[in-house]
């Protein structure tokens, strides 16, 4: 295999956020628009993010010698990635998201 298939099989296995931080900057102010490029550093942002809370998450958990990820690992992962008000938006955020799942 050549390098160049290893990375657009990687890429192409990437989650892309694009749709949400859409939706997210339209619920904000329907009248703005995005660029293509600030698009693509948005989603690096937020797949760098998500990649830092769960390799975080692991962490927690080897280090309390459990094999089973709880939502408190992740309450934690979350609270020790990011910053004070963010983290508190982010796990409400994540309960409602939680909730919705579990009555559907």
């Amino acid at each position: 295999m050549s390098g160049r298939n290893t990375m657009k099989q990687a890429s192409s296995s990437a989650v892309g956020y694009e749709r949400y931080i859409y939706k997210v900057m339209k619920e904000v102010n329907p009248k703005l628009e995005i660029s293509l490029r600030s698009m693509v550093i948005l989603n690096h942002f937020m797949q760098d993010m998500a990649e830092k809370i769960v390799e975080t998450s692991k962490s927690l958990l080897r280090y309390s010698g459990r094999r089973t990820l709880t939502s408190m690992d992740m309450h934690r992962a979350v609270k020790m990635e990011l910053p004070g008000q963010l983290a508190k938006h982010a796990m409400a955020e994540g309960a409602k998201a939680v909730i919705r799942f579990s009555t559907h």
